[in-house]
């Protein structure tokens, strides 16, 4: 049943990533316009998403539950990074970030609440703070090979964990908010799938498509980033006595999702080769509407 949603879901998304590649091919979306998107997904959306996920009624078995997904998110990335390096090393630096960091904010999130429904964003939301911790530490490193450029700064004035710190006060507190305030939040929250899809149509747009599916490199890591991780993070999982939950299932959604559109930003920020970051994070969704279904059937017959 899962999996059935979930094929259904990712079809969608490369259907609303179609869109977003013929308005930028008939001059409807510009590079400006695209960062503007991508600034109203990154500080409006995507934390409306986070504090909607919050704002539900406090229980103890809630608060552990978050908990515990903090705890599976952990052993989710301690697998990613650890098949990124063996695989990767310091040799290939953007493909290091690429397969251990997935788009869980832009992909994972509209998932996660299709499939399981709006409160299961509750349980991504640390999958997402600790990518953020990550990339801005880690990452950043990995792909600029100088430590001196890591930045914790960015960790905590980043709008997921501003949004995040918000959201569990709200949860705890439990105070009245206006229906008007909910009911924004609502609406700002349900743009999320389609912007996040329409961005990724733009970089599409900008990749000869030729060359994206001709290069067996790109292939490579893609598989890497989206059967090896999660294969490993699932075996990884296999031990614990919560391998069999749904807050698992979820975070292997998150663990499963493509390349990150961060693997592009940073790229072109450190110098790196800007246009095969492109092209890592735009096969890699491609592929991901097949490969999506698959481990989350794999999944759901290892951990049932």
């Amino acid at each position: 049943m899962i999996t059935q949603i979930l094929l259904q879901q990712t079809i969608i998304m490369f259907a609303l990533m179609l869109l977003g590649l013929l308005l930028s091919r008939r001059g409807m979306i510009t590079e400006q316009g695209s960062r503007d998107l991508s600034n109203v997904l990154l500080y409006a959306v995507i934390p409306c998403v986070i504090l909607r996920s919050y704002m539900s009624e406090f229980s103890t078995e809630k608060l552990r539950a978050m908990g515990l997904s903090a705890l599976i998110a952990v052993i989710a990335f301690a697998a990613s990074i650890a098949v990124a390096y063996l695989t990767c090393g310091t040799r290939h630096r953007i493909e290091n970030f690429a397969v251990a960091f997935g788009n869980a904010g832009f992909i994972g999130i509209p998932l996660v609440t299709a499939v399981f429904g709006p409160e299961a964003a509750f349980y991504v939301v640390s999958f997402s703070t600790f990518a953020n911790l990550l990339q801005w530490t880690y990452g950043i490193v990995i792909i600029s090979g100088k430590k001196e450029t890591m930045n914790l700064r960015m960790v905590f004035v980043n709008p997921v964990f501003i949004s995040m710190v918000i959201g569990i006060a709200l949860f705890v507190l439990q105070p009245t908010l206006p229906t008007v305030v909910t009911g924004t939040i609502g609406y700002i929250a349900d743009g999320n799938t389609v912007l996040a899809m329409i961005i990724l149509g733009y970089y599409l747009s900008k990749v000869q498509l030729r060359g994206l599916f001709a290069d067996v490199r790109l292939y490579l890591f893609s598989a890497l980033r989206l059967l090896v991780v999660p294969a490993v993070t699932i075996l990884v999982f296999l031990p614990f006595p919560f391998a069999r939950g749904e807050i698992t299932l979820i975070t292997l959604i998150a663990a499963a999702t493509p390349i990150a559109s961060s693997t592009a930003i940073f790229a072109q920020k450190f110098d790196q080769d800007y246009r095969r970051a492109v092209s890592y994070v735009c096969l890699s969704t491609i592929l991901s509407v097949a490969t999506l279904p698959l481990v989350m059937l794999f999944a759901e017959r290892l951990l049932s």
